[in-house]
């Protein structure tokens, strides 16, 4: 983790416009592999704080030209925030339409590409962490209702697609 510049780390996130993609992807997973493999979560908090990199994540998602790709990481690097913090959820709950983002990917997934799917899954397991600590936040940003039409209109593929 020492290897690791933050402010650099933070200054990639932040990028999103075509070549730039590649290093905010790169950031991404470096990000992901930071707060996965910690020992230390207090240390990692320290070098890659909730209060500055969340929003950063967050605006990824309110990037409507933003890859699943790069959607995908950035919901696991999330998902890697409230595993660790329930303090993170109030941090994305902060960033206004960020939960409504995480919602509107559910609505437009496409369950034949793997890219897709995977990114689904990650966002339900955002808002699954977020609703143990903020249930109202998500719906007010109407993620029941795209929860349900998820399971309405994908939930029969879902289980197809995994045993595949």
């Amino acid at each position: 983790m020492a290897d690791v510049d933050p402010d650099t780390l933070l200054e990639w996130l932040q990028m999103g416009q075509g070549d730039e993609r590649d290093m905010q992807l790169i950031a991404l997973e470096q990000l992901c592999m930071l707060l996965l493999m910690s020992d230390n979560v207090d240390r990692c908090f320290e070098t890659c704080p909730p209060r500055t990199f969340l929003p950063a994540l967050c605006k990824i998602f309110l990037d409507e030209s933003a890859p699943d790709n790069v959607l995908e990481v950035t919901a696991r690097a999330i998902t890697y925030y409230l595993d660790v913090s329930a303090e993170c959820t109030r941090r994305i709950v902060g960033v206004d339409g960020a939960i409504k983002a995480l919602c509107n990917r559910l609505v437009v997934v496409e369950l034949n590409n793997r890219t897709s799917r995977d990114l689904a899954e990650q966002c339900v397991k955002v808002l699954e962490l977020i609703c143990t600590r903020e249930s109202g936040a998500v719906f007010e940003a109407g993620g029941l209702n795209c929860v349900l039409s998820f399971i309405r209109d994908s939930g029969h593929l879902v289980s197809a697609l995994r045993a595949a």
